[in-house]
């Protein structure tokens, strides 16, 4: 059955004199704006007259709700309007579809459930971790003011000590001298802008291709170095900084971010990044952060600021470690979503007709 959620609303709420109360159990349909989106509904309730309400008989309630979502388009088709789009009772009514018997509607609907429930539960763990993450970021690193973090890993203890990031080492520039014809091809590769704006750790497998001749005079990045992307056009995404874990040959920075190469051996270059990318880094960076309509990093005002570090490695180590493996773990589950993801979407399109 097909409901038409038209009724009348007071002031003073729903004119039950003239609402439907749609049951449980029942599957919410929208007609106007966002057509053909659907949701199941286990509660009584009523709605607005943007949905067609329907209440399954000798139909399985999930494959129904699954079968829907696969008739976006043809609800689409079947809508009319001047002024909106809106698909009415009656055409919803008119659709035909072919459906299985009830005992394998039951199977397929009980198996996209279940995957949905998968996907649920993933995108639950991966926010989870992202606010671990994000706490994390907040009192593992002194704030503004203080000398020590709220958080610390067991046998550390004291101040930590400051330093100017300048005598921690040196910077380069990125590419120089390349035009759009450059790119795309050659033996070379670059580190993207985005890779260095998105990642604490350079994702290798993002690179591009470049073509840099044996005879140029380009800055190879190496192993523990560290990337800023110089300008954004706002603040806070103003010096983002990444680090590259592994020696590769060949391989360069793109010309937007410049390069810092740690010379001195009691810093953690992964802690650096890390550092940067704590609320108290972000803060320093927004500071350093010079523009009107776009905001640039300059390499000397960075290489002038004062930042805390602490006066054991082992401590830097340690900090980088727990974030490295968080990230891992982050970037597992947003890729087990990605897949859950690709593969309700193939079934989708393979189990119904």
């Amino acid at each position: 059955y097909v409901y038409n959620s038209e009724r009348s609303i007071t002031k003073e709420g729903l004119d039950n004199s003239s609402a439907k109360l749609l049951p449980s159990y029942s599957i919410l349909l929208s007609s106007r704006a966002t057509i053909g989106e659907a949701s199941i509904n286990i509660k009584e309730c009523c709605t607005n007259q943007g949905f067609q309400s329907l209440l399954p008989t000798n139909t399985d309630l999930d494959f129904l709700y699954y079968l829907i979502n696969t008739k976006k388009k043809v609800l689409i088709r079947e809508s009319s309007g001047s002024t909106f789009l809106e698909i009415s009772a009656n055409k919803v009514r008119s659709i035909e579809i072919d459906v299985p018997c009830f005992g394998e509607q039951q199977k397929i609907g009980e198996w996209l459930s279940n995957l949905d429930s998968l996907i649920q539960s993933t995108i639950k763990k991966v926010e989870s971790l992202k606010q671990v993450k994000a706490a994390s970021l907040q009192v593992m690193f002194p704030q503004e003011g203080e000398t020590t973090p709220r958080l610390r890993f067991k046998g550390f203890e004291g101040e930590w000590k400051e330093a100017i990031i300048g005598d921690l080492g040196k910077t380069y520039s990125g590419l120089f001298g390349k035009s759009k014809e450059d790119f795309g091809h050659g033996r070379a590769k670059y580190i993207t802008f985005l890779n260095v704006l998105n990642n604490a750790h350079i994702d290798i497998e993002a690179l591009e291709l470049v073509d840099v001749q044996d005879c140029e005079c380009q800055n190879a990045v190496k192993k523990g170095d560290l990337f800023f992307n110089t300008s954004s056009e706002t603040p806070e995404e103003v010096g983002m900084c990444s680090v590259l874990d592994i020696d590769i040959p060949k391989v360069y920075l793109n010309s937007f971010c410049f390069g810092f190469r740690i010379t001195n051996n009691s810093v953690c270059s992964a802690f650096i990044a890390y550092l940067m990318r704590s609320p108290i880094g972000r803060k320093i960076m927004t500071i350093l952060a010079q523009g009107a309509t776009r905001y640039n990093l300059s390499k000397n005002n960075l290489c002038n600021t004062k930042i805390l570090i602490p006066c054991s490695s082992k401590e830097q180590e340690m900090i980088a470690s727990y974030f490295t493996n968080l990230d891992h773990q982050i970037t597992l589950h947003s890729l087990r979503l990605e897949k859950l993801k690709q593969i309700k979407s193939a079934c989708l399109d393979n189990m119904f007709v």
